[in-house]
């Protein structure tokens, strides 16, 4: 079928006004809510973290999730929009309601494991004692972190997994699972082939960024231009450069600050 070799650019042109309007609340929504609770993130990354207990904890992986909203959302919206637009198949054509209950459950999951995997990276992070303050060699491992994602943008794994975020029909007619158990599944599957694509900015977000809202802001931009630009291998490899650079630059930074 046509549809099955739109790319992602191709689905935004496909967004209704409404629906629209309502993605762009949630996301600035979203960010506002990540605004007012940067405070906590920040304690989280603190170490408080340890001290919490299960409400508190629960608490700090909502957040966790709302921030994913907010810098993933814009960008996983060509996928999500191309699952919907198939439920609204049958024999090939467009002759019955989208299924907006599949659609849901095809997106809970892929928030839920990228703040998992958030939760669990960045309280790693901190028994490890690798945010905060550092000391020792340990002040070159913001550098180290953006020149290791700044490498990892040009090998085989980034690729691989940034096509499959790149062609939302593929990936749904690839990964098609029927029922809604099956649409969790494929918003499992597409949440691991997110993660293989930008585990590395978030790392770059916890450990260099210091979980700064200006850090949010240019990562969600620079993943949004991998997956929805019209040349996203050319993207990839332009941001990998830039955080080549700026791990070059906090390198001599810190070297010159010793």
């Amino acid at each position: 079928m046509a549809t099955e070799s739109r790319a992602a650019p191709d689905w935004l042109r496909r967004l209704t006004a409404p629906m629209a309007v309502l993605v762009g609340l949630v996301v600035v929504v979203a960010w506002y809510v990540t605004w007012i609770s940067s405070e906590v993130l920040g304690m989280g990354m603190m170490g408080v973290g340890f001290a919490l207990g299960a409400p508190e904890l629960a608490a700090f992986y909502a957040l966790l999730v709302v921030m994913m909203v907010a810098m993933m959302l814009p960008s996983a919206l060509p996928m999500i929009l191309a699952y919907r637009g198939i439920t609204r198949l049958e024999a090939g054509r467009p002759t019955r309601p989208a299924d907006d209950v599949g659609t849901a459950l095809f997106v809970l999951p892929y928030f839920a494991v990228w703040g998992a995997f958030s939760v669990v990276a960045l309280l790693g992070l901190v028994a490890l004692g690798l945010v905060g303050p550092l000391a020792g060699p340990l002040v070159f491992l913001p550098a180290a972190v953006l020149l290791v994602a700044g490498t990892y943008q040009a090998t085989r794994t980034k690729e691989v997994c940034l096509a499959h975020c790149q062609s939302p029909m593929g990936f749904v007619m690839h990964h098609w699972r029927s029922g809604r158990a099956g649409a969790a599944r494929m918003g499992l599957r597409h949440s691991l082939y997110c993660i293989g694509c930008c585990w590395l900015f978030m790392l770059v977000l916890f450990v260099a960024g210091a979980m700064s809202l200006v850090w949010m802001g240019a990562l969600s931009v620079a993943i949004f231009a991998e997956k929805v630009g019209t040349r996203p291998r050319a993207t990839s490899l332009a941001i990998g450069a830039l955080l080549v650079f700026l791990g070059v630059l906090f390198a001599i930074q810190t070297a010159l600050g010793a």
